[in-house]
Order: structure tokens, then C-alpha cells, then sequence
């Protein structure tokens, strides 16, 4: 799905992953970093990254990592090309996440950050992750909890004067809401079994995302009382607290209460481990 409302994944003012980010920031994008490389501690060989955009965390997790073979991926060829221009060593192809042009079992891991948001089959995205990771492997991921109870997301789902999640579809192209429950089925619905779990983007994260998207809509048109300039003046003062307010919250507090991100770690059972399962649930079933 290449266009979703007024989102298109070619269009040049919305690719994401330009910037570059390094684990020891206080900001949201070291924390997924961190998690990320957590995951990845004692893995070796191949890394997937799919829906990599730009390259952001393909480079970060490069530098960190050099002794990885890393291969990011991604539905906009304006995006890979991009990635190429900004790291022209780089492995990158175009793909889609849902149909992954690689054989059986050929990664040690697979790293997806801000993606299963945004495919139109969640559930095939995941499968077909599985499919390419060989047995043992590991898949991290973070994904937005834009349908968990009690966050801001989940209080405004219905909201006309905040309508939060078609900003999100019109700007980014959000398309699924998940719970962190929706997540974990889908996990063990293809046969991971989750290693570890972590939360973040609690309350000011969630606060600073809604006033990004609020100047957003306004920047491309949607009518208000203040005026443009006005608005991007108190959005801009504003991210200058929000954005490091929010990582610091995350570094402080983990909890799942009023989190709506999720850091997930999941592995791929060997057979021999499928098959020791099968046979203790035989013998307790005996």
C-alpha cells in the first residue's frame, strides 16, 4: 500500500530515518537504539531491518555493531535511495515487509522500529518474519500502543476536536491501532515466544506527539483560531521541553500504566525445542 489518505510512502517531506541517532542520546530515538541493541547482545551473522526508511537505525546499529551483516529494507524507492546517498557501503533493498523477497531462514535476527503500524497485514508482516529467521533467532521490535486503555491515544479515539488517529493515518500513514495485547498474539500466533518485554512514550511523550501532529494538520491547511505562525512558535518552545522531557520519563519509569510503546523480544524456537514441548504436553495431557 503505497498511499494511505493524504500519506504517500515516494513523497519527499514525509520519509523518515534521515537523521541519525546514537545510543547515549536523551531523546526517543536512542532509547529504541538501546533496546534494539540490547536484543541483539548476543547475536551473530545476519540482521534484517525492514521498513528502514532513510537508514537511520541500519547506520546506528552498524556502528555499533560492525561485526553484523545488516540488511535494511523498505516499501519507498525514495527512501533506499536516500539510504544509498547517506551510506553508500550499506545494504539496502526495496521491499515489502509483507511479502519479504528472501528465502527460509536466512537472517539471525530481525529488527523492525515504528513499522507494523503502518502494513496493511500485521499479521502476514510478522509470519513472514518468522519465515526468513532461522530457528533460534531473534525478533525486536518496537510498536506504538496507539490502542492501549488509558492512554492518550485511547481517550481521544473518538474525539473530533483531537482526531489524533487520522492525523496520524493523513501525516504518516498509521493505519493499524494495537494494545500491547494485539501484539503479543500476533507474536505467538506465528510461533515466537516473547524473551522481553519493556514500555515507554508515556504521558509527555504522548503529549509532545499529539501537539506535533496538531501543528501538522495546521501546517498543511486545517482551519484554527491561531494563527500559523503563532502555532508553530508555541509547538516549537514547547519541543524543546517535550522531546528530552519524554526520554527522561522513559529512563525513570518503565511501567506499562500509561505507556503506549512497546519494546518486544521474541524468539524462534528450534525444532527440537517445538518438539520437547509437544512431548511435555503429552505427558501432562497422559
Amino acid at each position: 500500500m503505497r498511499r494511505v489518505g493524504r500519506y504517500c510512502v515516494d513523497d519527499p517531506r514525509l520519509i523518515q530515518g534521515r537523521d541519525d541517532v546514537s545510543p547515549v542520546g536523551l531523546n526517543l530515538g536512542a532509547l529504541r537504539l538501546r533496546h534494539a541493541l540490547a536484543a541483539l547482545d548476543r547475536t551473530t551473522g545476519r540482521v534484517l531491518v525492514p521498513g528502514c526508511g532513510a537508514g537511520r537505525y541500519v547506520r546506528a546499529l552498524a556502528r555499533a555493531r560492525p561485526d553484523l551483516w545488516i540488511v535494511g529494507g523498505d516499501l519507498s524507492r525514495r527512501a533506499i535511495r536516500e539510504a544509498y546517498e547517506r551510506d553508500p557501503t550499506g545494504r539496502y533493498v526495496v521491499f515489502d515487509a509483507c511479502r519479504l523477497p528472501f528465502r527460509d531462514e536466512t537472517f539471525d535476527a530481525v529488527v523492525f522500529l515504528d513499522v507494523l503500524e503502518h502494513v496493511p497485514q500485521p499479521a502476514a508482516m510478522i509470519e513472514e518474519c518468522a519465515r526468513v529467521l532461522r530457528p533460534g533467532g531473534i525478533l525486536h521490535a518496537f510498536v506504538p500502543l496507539e490502542a492501549q486503555p488509558g492512554t492518550l491515544y485511547w481517550l481521544l479515539r473518538a474525539s473530533e476536536r483531537w482526531p489524533i488517529h487520522r492525523w496520524k493515518r493523513d501525516h504518516v500513514g498509521h493505519i493499524q491501532r494495537f494494545s500491547d495485547i494485539d501484539v503479543l498474539r500476533l507474536l505467538a500466533k506465528a510461533g515466537f515466544e516473547v524473551r522481553a518485554l519493556g514500555y515507554s512514550f508515556h504521558l509527555i511523550g504522548q503529549l509532545h506527539d499529539l501537539l506535533d501532529y496538531w501543528q501538522r494538520e495546521r501546517a498543511a491547511g486545517a482551519p484554527g483560531r491561531l494563527p500559523i505562525g503563532l502555532v508553530r512558535l508555541v509547538t516549537r518552545v514547547a519541543f524543546v521541553f517535550t522531546w528530552r522531557a519524554a526520554a527522561l520519563e522513559d529512563r525513570v519509569f518503565r511501567g506499562r500504566t500509561l505507556a503506549a510503546g512497546l519494546h518486544v523480544t521474541a524468539y524462534k524456537p528450534t525444532e527440537r525445542e517445538h518438539a520437547d514441548v509437544g512431548a511435555g504436553a503429552m505427558r501432562v495431557g497422559s
